[in-house]
């Protein structure tokens, strides 16, 4: 049985890893129901990614672009995308996978109209797994939105009653590893696989308020999962896809008492991935940003320097008002939207930030 839970305002509301709407798991890891009986590929341990003469990681691919069988796995994309008109849009979308005892899906979609400043948000949660049984692949298609794709060829469809799009996505760089080989930790939540494809081609139709026209574009890829508990995490994260074909991925997570558990950075090159630690770059609070509707604040400007590769850069956000209230379907609320990038490199990139609603003004 599938469930659609809508929520939008005008001004702000649409949605949907770094690591991506951990705080999912605060209620869904409740649900323990029945035998865990999924038909999933079980959780690597050791295999090997191959790319031409390339072979590392613990991750093995196309084979683990397929479901796993692990409490928690997502699937999430970020976007931007301009009309045959040249108009300026941005997006992401974003699938959970709960499995405790039975299994939940969980899709949060958003789309912001850099030329209005409108936010749009939707969300859903389904029972049950679409994907079951699939190999070198995921589908967890239905009649009104999808995410399908492996080896770097995907597809993403999502109807709104404010807007809808159908994109093909196509990988044009190699997969980048993150962590140790591909494995991240999470402190005393555990640790996870996690990869991403940092720069995919878009193709495809946006229809925004009945009028439809083709994009273009550009999307990043993050694909994350394992047997782990982040419901007393909070963190920043970025994807920055710069106009000198380097990628950017930080990563800032915090526990429960805001004190640091990782600060990590991955540089990515011309196929070629550095993983930087948190005395290889800084990363500066500035600008806050305060929603009325919430009343959390967030900080939606930053100072990130990166020494090694004479980076000091600024970041802000196209549209201070991209908060989404997932309390319909994960339980939380967090920011996630479309960024600038200025200073000694120029670029587009996303940001999302989780556990602010812990600190209210």
């Amino acid at each position: 049985m599938s469930v659609n839970k809508k929520h939008h305002k005008n001004s702000s509301f649409f949605r949907g890893h770094g690591l991506r709407l951990m705080m999912l798991i605060s209620l869904l890891m409740t649900i323990s129901v029945g035998s865990y009986s999924q038909l999933f590929k079980p959780m690597k341990t050791a295999g090997a990614f191959k790319s031409g003469t390339e072979t590392h990681s613990l991750i093995a691919l196309p084979e683990d672009d397929a479901p796993h069988e692990v409490k928690m796995e997502w699937w999430y994309y970020n976007g931007h995308l301009v009309t045959q008109s040249g108009k300026k849009y941005s997006f992401h979308d974003s699938l959970f996978l709960v499995n405790t005892g039975i299994s939940q899906m969980v899709n949060h979609v958003s789309l912001t109209d850099h030329q209005s400043g409108q936010h749009y948000i939707d969300q859903r949660s389904t029972a049950g797994n679409l994907s079951i049984g699939t190999v070198n692949r995921f589908d967890f298609t239905t009649d009104h939105w999808s995410l399908a794709g492996g080896n770097g060829v995907d597809k993403l469809i999502a109807t709104t009653p404010e807007f809808n799009f159908n994109i093909d996505l196509t990988s044009t760089q190699v997969p980048v590893f993150h962590g140790n080989d591909g494995v991240i930790s999470l402190g005393a939540a555990g640790s996870s696989y996690y990869y991403s494809r940092t720069r995919m081609a878009i193709v495809g139709t946006l229809n925004v308020n009945g009028q439809t026209e083709n994009v273009t574009g550009l999307a990043w890829f993050d694909h994350q999962w394992g047997d782990f508990s982040t419901t007393q995490l909070s963190w920043d994260w970025f994807s920055l896809q710069l106009d000198n074909q380097s990628d950017v991925m930080i990563y800032q997570l915090r526990d429960k008492a805001n004190q640091p558990i990782l600060n990590t950075c991955s540089y990515t090159k011309d196929g070629n991935t550095e993983i930087l630690s948190s005395k290889d770059f800084t990363l500066t609070k500035g600008q806050q940003w305060h929603s009325s509707k919430t009343d959390i604040n967030y900080p939606i400007a930053w100072q990130i320097v990166i020494p090694s590769k004479n980076m000091d850069l600024s970041t802000h956000s196209i549209n201070n008002d991209s908060e989404f209230d997932a309390s319909l379907t994960s339980y939380n609320v967090y920011w996630e939207g479309a960024i600038k990038v200025t200073g000694s490199h120029t670029g587009v990139g996303f940001m999302e930030l989780n556990g602010y609603s812990n600190i209210k003004n």
